[in-house]
Parts: C-alpha cells; structure tokens; sequence
C-alpha cells in the first residue's frame, strides 16, 4: 500500500471514531496538493477555516450530555 493511500485510509478511520465521539467528521480534512501549489493550498485552507468557524465550538462529550440531559 503507498503512503497516500494508507493516509486516506487513516483519514476515513479517523473520521468513523470522530463520529462515535460525536463530533462532526467535516472537522477533519485531507487535500492532495503538491508543494508548488501554494496559492490553491492557501485557498484550501481559507475555506477549511470558513468551516471550521460554521461548525463552531466542539464540546467535550460529558458536557454535551450534561446540555442535552438538562433540557
């Protein structure tokens, strides 16, 4: 298996156990881009910030269960 395959499938690992903790997989990202790309690596990352900032704040999961037991 080559290196960006067995990353992908890391990522995807990663992202089912994000889930299983509750939180939202789109807070993990991976994008191939080569090292004289910088201009769409910046881009990637202005956009990667923009979701990170929709998405808001992630709550530890005891204090989820705590907002959610309370209502």
């Amino acid at each position: 298996m080559d290196g960006n395959k067995k990353c992908q499938k890391v990522v995807e690992e990663t992202r089912e156990f994000l889930v299983l903790l509750g939180i939202d997989p789109k807070r993990l990202h991976l994008k191939w881009i080569s090292a004289s790309e910088g201009a769409e690596f910046a881009e990637e990352m202005r956009g990667f910030v923009q979701l990170i900032k929709t998405l808001g704040k992630t709550l530890p999961p005891e204090k989820k269960n705590a907002t959610t037991e309370s209502v």
